[in-house]
This record gives C-alpha cells, structure tokens and sequence, in this order.
C-alpha cells in the first residue's frame, strides 16, 4: 500500500480546487500556449496537470491527429513535465535519447520527442500543479533567455487557472 504523503494530498487538493481535473477550454490559455509554441520555434506545447496517475493537458498546441492529442495527456510514468514539479524547477532536456531520465521513455522510443523544456506552476497556496511546457522533434539546446520566456508565459497562465477557484466558489454560493 502507498504511503500517505499529506502534501501530495495538499498539491492534488488544489488542483481539486481549481477544477482543473476537468474538461476545459479557454481561449486565453491556448494564445498562451500557441505563442509558447511558436516564440520557442517548437512544434508542440502544453499546460499539463500533474494528477497522481496522468499527467493532463488542460491546453496544448500541436498536437492534433496524434493519440497524446486525442487523449489529453499520458500515464505520469512517462511524463516529462512531472520532473518540473517534483523539483519546482525549470526542467530541461536537448537531447531526451541520452538523458538519463527521458531515453527510455516510450515518448522517445515512439513518438520520437527529442528535446523538452518545462516550467512548474506554481499557485498562489505555493503548490506546484503542473507545467508550460514545450517540446520538439529534434535535439534543441535551450537559453537561458528562453527558459526565461516560458517563465514569463507561466506568469501569464497562473492568474487564469487561479480565476477558477474563484468562479468555482462564485458558482457554489449561487447555488
């Protein structure tokens, strides 16, 4: 049986509390992660919440016609963007076949993603839910400048995955 770990009750708590285990879509948070995609010159970018199972993408660009796509994420054994979290850090990867984290990934072996860079989200209760991130096709090395710019995306995300708790708890008053 898994150990109790209270603050991963606190993280998914918070998601809980965002509503963000839900089917959404806002167009703020697809400019957002359109623009991620095309500032970094990557073809695929996501908002993925860490659940305690999968990791899901509650935005994405690029990833139309593929299975990640259609399923909106992926079993959080092979989630890059879980590292983010789990270090409440920016996590790099430019060359995902020879990382020791990523090259036995089946994302890798299968789906032939070869360069990742992920910024945790972290709410305003200081729990990291997920990551911005954005991923490539080929090696890529990443700038500082450019970790950079997906922080300042993710800035720009927080306050609309915060404004849920708020229209959550609007909509339960009104009820």
């Amino acid at each position: 049986m898994p150990e109790f770990d209270p603050k991963e009750v606190e993280r998914l708590s918070e998601i809980a509390a965002l509503r963000l285990g839900e089917d959404i879509s806002e167009a703020e948070l697809d400019a957002i992660v359109a623009r991620a995609a095309k500032e970094l010159e990557l073809p695929l970018a996501a908002v993925s919440i860490i659940l305690d199972q999968a990791q899901y993408f509650v935005a994405s660009y690029g990833f139309e016609g593929g299975w990640v796509g259609e399923v909106r994420g992926t079993p959080i054994e092979w989630s890059f963007c879980r590292n983010a979290v789990e270090r409440r850090a920016p996590f790099i990867v430019e060359d995902a076949e020879n990382h020791p984290q990523t090259r036995d990934n089946p994302l890798v072996r299968n789906d032939q993603i070869r360069a990742y860079l992920g910024v945790p989200l972290i709410t305003s209760n200081d729990q990291a839910i997920g990551a911005l991130c954005v991923i490539g096709d080929q090696n890529r090395q990443f700038s500082m400048a450019d970790v950079g710019r997906l922080v300042d995306l993710a800035d720009q995300l927080l306050p609309l995955l915060e404004a849920r708790r708020e229209r959550a708890v609007s909509e339960q008053r009104s009820s």
